[in-house]
């Protein structure tokens, strides 16, 4: 019998993996527009999913909040993803990291012909091109 030895991805072998990362990217849809603003999914350990929100004043309310409304947000998540839980739990966390959008070139024309002439500039600098 042979085995048919591959490279996995770092982490690809944990179970759920793929749930995780859709539950992130529909993160709005299970808990709602305004809570997804000031929460985030961050894990999800044994079945409980960890909540994080970085406005600690909410932290309590939101813990109170959880046993009325966890009901439903599991059948949702159920129902969507897949992912079976049995619990929630709400711990502070740092808001998410901001990445400021990269300037852009209005003129496309003129962003095609620097990159156009820098490649022209290296292939000359490495010997495949004369000037």
């Amino acid at each position: 019998m042979k085995r048919d030895l591959r490279l996995v991805p770092v982490g690809a072998r944990l179970p759920n993996q793929k749930a995780e990362g859709r539950l992130r990217q529909a993160w709005p849809f299970v808990v709602g527009p305004v809570l997804a603003e000031r929460t985030r999914p961050l894990r999800v350990e044994r079945n409980v999913l960890v909540m994080g929100c970085w406005e600690l004043s909410r932290i309590a309310t939101l813990r109170e909040a959880a046993t009325a409304v966890w009901p439903q947000m599991r059948d949702r998540i159920q129902r969507a993803l897949g992912l079976t839980l049995m619990g929630l739990q709400i711990v502070p966390c740092d808001p998410p990291v901001t990445r400021p959008d990269p300037p852009k070139d209005p003129d496309p024309l003129r962003r095609a012909l620097r990159l156009l002439e820098a490649r022209h500039k290296e292939r000359v600098r490495l010997g495949l091109e004369s000037e």
